[in-house]
């Protein structure tokens, strides 16, 4: 099983097309974007959405079809090769996404997110922190199988710190995943921010945790992706 997740930055400085080719010559299970347009990417027969921004209005200060010339936006769409089977109530359902997929390691959540939509700007980074924690701790005593992929502007190195919104947000997640018996599988790829958390039982199955396009060939980010065997 292989898993990526990948800031498309709205596709704002890369055409749309770019990164669906790009993307399309790719062979992952599950793909989840952040930042993220309706791609049409062939590989997935499966695509789900977190609620929409809205459209023609300013929404936590910044008008989305203006700022993106009338493209819809949403925060985070999961790409899957499989259909889901559940999907579970979130705190925030435009900045979040959790569903449920039967996989041959069992039955699988990914929860998808961004905390630090605006990076520092308060009160959205440390509401979206406590969003993530209060749903995730929610979803997990649901099923313990629990994945938190996405954009979490934080890197996870000692010597990374500056890459991350503070070091209240860094201890505060990487308590969360202890608690909740999760590894994060990309902690150390270096200067990323885009992590795929996974249950602590799969830990020994991991194959691959790789960066498989750098940060300014499709957006400011770079993608990782984990092979889990």
């Amino acid at each position: 099983m292989k898993i990526a997740t990948l800031n498309i930055d709205w596709c704002k400085k890369i055409k749309s097309e770019k990164v669906e080719q790009f993307l399309n010559q790719q062979d992952f299970d599950f793909l989840i974007l952040t930042e993220a347009i309706n791609l049409n990417l062939s590989n997935f027969p499966f695509k789900y959405f977190s609620e929409q921004i809205p459209e023609n209005i300013e929404y936590e200060g910044l008008n989305y079809s203006k700022y993106l010339n009338g493209e819809k936006a949403f925060r985070t769409i999961i790409y899957s090769k499989i259909p889901s089977t559940r999907k579970f109530s979130v705190i925030d359902d435009k900045t979040s996404l959790a569903l449920e997929f039967e996989t041959e390691f069992g039955n699988l959540v990914i929860y998808s997110t961004i905390i630090g939509t605006q990076f520092k700007r308060k009160p959205f980074a440390k509401n979206e922190l406590e969003n993530c924690n209060n749903d995730c701790k929610r979803i997990s005593k649901i099923n313990p199988n629990l994945f938190i992929i996405g954009d979490l502007n934080t890197s996870f190195l000692e010597t990374e710190r500056y890459y991350s919104i503070n070091s209240e947000t860094t201890e505060a997640l990487k308590s969360l995943f202890e608690n909740l018996n999760l590894i994060n599988s990309t902690e150390n790829i270096e200067k990323n921010i885009d992590h795929i958390i996974i249950p602590k039982f799969l830990g020994g199955n991991i194959t691959e945790a790789k960066t498989f396009v750098e940060k300014g060939i499709l957006s400011d980010h770079k993608g990782v992706f984990v092979s889990i065997h």
